[in-house]
């Protein structure tokens, strides 16, 4: 079954993808509990083939790809397709550690949580990189009273999951939004 679906929206970016792919593929749940679905622009710069590759490998990797005029169309595309219970939004230049989709997983089996948020950390050099990892006060979540009612403008969706039953009930991304 399964449990989650990573959601990446995508036009042009195969340099990237190159790296983002690898780390969903590798993470720390068990094959079939999970899928990425990347939700593809019509790129044209080899993305359709990089996708056929890894999904040759492993089949939980699926290309859906079509006339999407931004991101909230992409990701409103990848929702569809997507099977699992909670949808993780991750960009296409958004690397993620090999535990992500177990944080994210372990955070929705608490009772009443409808949305986790995790941070993106930007690096400009392995040794940047070091010490943002290292650093345990970026990476401690918010717990309690600090984090029941967070704005919405905390939901940024470079790293960000949500039970698709929520997402249904809310009526998804707003397609007019291009940016």
């Amino acid at each position: 079954m399964t449990r989650i679906s990573v959601v990446v929206p995508t036009y042009n970016r195969l340099d990237k993808l190159r790296h983002v792919v690898p780390a969903l593929v590798a993470q720390d749940l068990a094959p079939g509990s999970f899928e990425v679905v990347v939700a593809d622009s019509n790129s044209n710069d080899g993305t359709a083939e990089f996708l056929a590759e890894v999904a040759h490998e492993h089949p939980f990797v699926h290309h859906v790809p079509g006339p999407y005029t931004g991101r909230a169309m992409a990701r409103n595309a990848g929702i569809a397709a997507a099977q699992g219970r909670i949808i993780l939004f991750n960009d296409a230049d958004i690397i993620a550690s090999p535990d992500l989709l177990s944080r994210h997983l372990a955070h929705h089996d608490q009772p009443g949580v409808r949305a986790v948020v995790g941070m993106e950390v930007q690096v400009a050099s392995y040794e940047d990189y070091v010490a943002k990892r290292d650093d345990r006060a970026k990476r401690d979540p918010l717990h309690g009273e600090k984090s029941k009612r967070l704005s919405w403008l905390y939901f940024l969706t470079g790293n960000a999951s949500v039970p698709k039953a929520e997402l249904d009930r809310v009526g998804r991304f707003d397609e007019d939004f291009t940016g």
